[in-house]
């Protein structure tokens, strides 16, 4: 009578084979992973600059800010007590939301608001997110203006 089964050999070459596959996946899987966190955070800053726009419409001027996000939670979100706001212009998800009340990216760094600026000619006002490698002033930074 034969005894059918696998032998250790056999095992251990799907293994290898798997383990190869994995191999050369994995960096593939990563990088498209990395490509969809920065669409991602670009159309976040889309969608806030869109707001922006409309708030400005209505109120005459964008929210003046030198930095933090926390003031355009307010701005967008509302309400104001003003006759000419007609927001709300945005909603954020609270995972969009640290516990500073600032607007954060995938990667969960505050975006930075900026208005007045004089840095950049094409924009009024410059929303940054620090990227992937999550420092400023780098080469992936994300802005408005790009």
């Amino acid at each position: 009578m034969k005894k059918t089964g696998f032998t250790l050999t056999e095992i251990l070459v799907v293994l290898v084979i798997i383990s190869m596959v994995a191999a050369i996946s994995l960096p593939a899987i990563s990088k498209a992973r990395n490509k969809a966190a920065i669409m991602k955070t670009k159309s976040m800053i889309a969608s806030i600059e869109s707001a922006l726009f409309m708030y400005q419409t209505d109120m005459g001027d964008y929210p003046i800010s030198t930095g933090s996000t926390e003031i355009l939670i307010f701005a967008l979100m509302g309400p104001l007590d003003d006759e000419n706001w007609k927001g709300p212009y945005m909603r954020f998800k609270e995972s969009d939301i640290d516990e500073n009340n600032n607007i954060v990216d995938v990667w969960r760094n505050p975006l930075t608001y900026q208005y007045p600026q004089h840095e950049k000619t094409n924009v009024p006002f410059i929303i940054v997110s620090k990227g992937p490698d999550r420092k400023p002033d780098t080469q992936d930074d994300i802005g408005n203006w790009k």
